[in-house]
Formats: C-alpha cells, structure tokens, sequence
C-alpha cells in the first residue's frame, strides 16, 4: 500500500468515525418531504396539518420543522411523502430515497386526504367535517 493511500484511509477513519457513531446514536435525524403527482389538490390548515401529522406519528418538533413542506406539497400537487433517516445516511444513496426510510404518505382525494405511515398505518381525514373515519 502506497503512502498516499495509507494517508487517505487514516484521514477517511477520523473524519467518518464520529459521522458513524451520530447515526448510530440517533442523533442528527432528518426529515425530507417530497412532491408526489396526483390528481386532486388542497389547501389545508395548519390545524388539518398538526392532526393529520399527530395521527401519522410525528413529534412535536418533527411537525415543526416539515409541517409546512407538508401543506405546500399537498397544495401544489397533492401529494408527498415524508422521508426520515440520519444524516449521516446521506453518504449512502441508494435509489431515489437516498438511504432514507419512508415515514408516512399522503394523497388528497376530493374532500378526503389519505395517509399512511409506518407507526399508524391508514387513515382518511375529512377536509370539510375535519375528523377521522
């Protein structure tokens, strides 16, 4: 092995080892919301917003920081999903996820929105009436 790739794996190890040991720690979790074509749109409040994340599972926290990417994704194509995973899983793109796990979807149909996630499971929240079926 030549000095120049004994320098490299040296440097590579401390720069990536406290990376690893935050992912591992569960620390630096991050949130991505992406666009999803549909057919139906609709603008929800940030009321419709907190009970629909709160039914999908999400902290407090996690609705203030996504909450909005939320709403405008539902209001412009009426559809998204809810990427989770560490930060330092961005290292690994693996598909169009990037490394990330799916948290949640939702699709608007009409008066209904649809969700889903991987802690709740299904549900459908009634735009006009505001409650759960």
């Amino acid at each position: 092995m030549t000095q120049f790739k004994q320098a490299l794996l040296f440097t590579s190890v401390w720069i990536l080892s406290p990376l690893m040991f935050l992912g591992v720690s569960g620390c630096g979790a991050d949130a991505t919301v992406i666009s999803l074509a549909n057919r139906d749109i609709a603008a929800l409040t940030s009321d419709d917003i907190v009970r629909v994340m709160w039914r999908a599972g999400f902290s407090d926290e996690q609705i203030i920081e996504i909450g909005t990417d939320l709403r405008n994704c539902l209001a412009s194509t009426g559809g998204a999903k809810i990427l989770i995973g560490d930060k330092a899983d961005l290292f690994l793109t693996i598909g169009e996820n990037h490394g990330k796990k799916v948290e949640a979807m939702f699709s608007v149909d009409g008066d209904f929105l649809h969700g889903t996630s991987r802690r709740r499971g299904h549900f459908i929240y009634n735009l006009k009436t505001e409650t759960f079926r």
